[in-house]
């Protein structure tokens, strides 16, 4: 069975003043009237023969989590506490491989922009297909520009089916980008398939400190309304992501290389360059006056009149009684200012 879950954490913190921890990106229009999360559920629907969607959320956010599904058989694991993808894939494959173990699991963020959900919904298929034969399935997506938003992967030479990877590069900067591009690197677009058993096999492996914790856990979890609570004691679990705790050491992992339109939407010049623009290359939201501007994206709350003069390449966002300005290229600075605001809570 081909379960797809959704793994709904993300405090995109670059996207500030929009995004706060009591409303995180995954619960934000950025491109359009749709959420991420929303969008997220629409490709989990869109994969042929697929069981009904698991969503892998903090506590804090079952409301919104709740609100945005439009099944009820939709299973909720809340986390008491996020502690990055490893803790969170390895509860999910727990609780669905209790059930099933060669359940093939297919893991989506839920904070990304993917428009295209047939030529999505055929890649995550062959994903599928090579994580029933024993692999670690990743997306491996061709770039479209050196950017150093994106950690990048090496497939193996040679034309296998399906390739290994033979090595994973976090976030290089432009220049490495470009290099790395050059001699076959692919975006890693964080979007994984494998079988709940050969996951916990590998946790159990790599990670034996998180799956620990991670069973206890589930042991102690209670059931509510439909969904799973985790124990407290999830708390305990190491902060790691999948890609340190398993993929970068694991011998099972392979690629699916594929041409999407894709973005994870990190920084306001990623929403930007995934909006409808006018002829200036403008994107504009609520009660806004463009002058003599060009490439600006420029969000106005309700009851705000934003006006932009003569500017080119800003990001200027009026949201929850906060204004922040930036240019789109300093845009990973956000998250450094805001730590200045109130210790980042604001």
């Amino acid at each position: 069975m081909l379960h797809p879950v959704i793994l709904c954490g993300g405090a995109g913190e670059r996207l500030w003043p929009a995004s706060r921890p009591s409303r995180p990106k995954p619960f934000l229009p950025l491109v359009g009237e749709e959420t991420t999360f929303q969008g997220a559920l629409r490709r989990a629907g869109g994969l042929p023969g697929a069981e009904p969607v698991t969503i892998v959320a903090g506590r804090a956010h079952e409301r919104r989590v709740r609100e945005a599904l439009t099944r009820r058989d939709a299973l909720m694991i809340l986390e008491p506490a996020g502690r990055d993808t490893a803790p969170a894939m390895t509860a999910a494959a727990l609780v669905i491989g209790a059930r099933d173990p060669e359940a093939v699991l297919v893991f989506l963020p839920s904070d990304h922009f993917v428009p295209d959900t047939a030529a999505f919904a055929r890649h995550v298929g062959a994903m599928a297909d090579h994580a029933r034969a024993g692999w670690i399935a990743l997306l491996g997506l061709r770039p479209s520009c050196p950017s150093p938003a994106y950690g990048y992967l090496l497939p193996e030479l040679g034309d296998p089916s399906p390739r290994r990877v033979a090595r994973f590069i976090e976030k290089p900067d432009a220049d490495r980008a470009a290099q790395l591009i050059a001699g076959g690197c692919l975006w890693n677009a964080g979007v994984f398939a494998v079988r709940a058993d050969i996951l916990l096999q590998e946790m159990t492996r790599h990670a034996p400190d998180v799956i620990a914790v991670v069973w206890e856990a589930v042991r102690r979890r209670q059931r509510v309304a439909g969904a799973i609570l985790l124990d407290p004691v999830f708390e305990e679990a190491p902060a790691l992501s999948f890609d340190i705790a398993v993929l970068e050491k694991t011998n099972r992992a392979v690629v699916e290389t594929g041409d999407l339109v894709w973005s994870d939407l990190g920084a306001w010049d990623a929403v930007l360059a995934a909006s409808s623009r006018d002829g200036d290359g403008n994107s504009a939201e609520g009660d806004v006056i463009l002058q003599a501007a060009s490439n600006c994206l420029v969000r106005a709350a309700d009851g705000m009149t934003v006006a932009v003069v003569g500017a080119r390449n800003l990001a200027v966002i009026v949201d929850q009684g906060a204004v922040m300005v930036c240019d789109l290229e300093s845009g990973h600075q956000v998250r450094a200012a805001i730590d200045r605001v109130s210790g980042g809570g604001r």
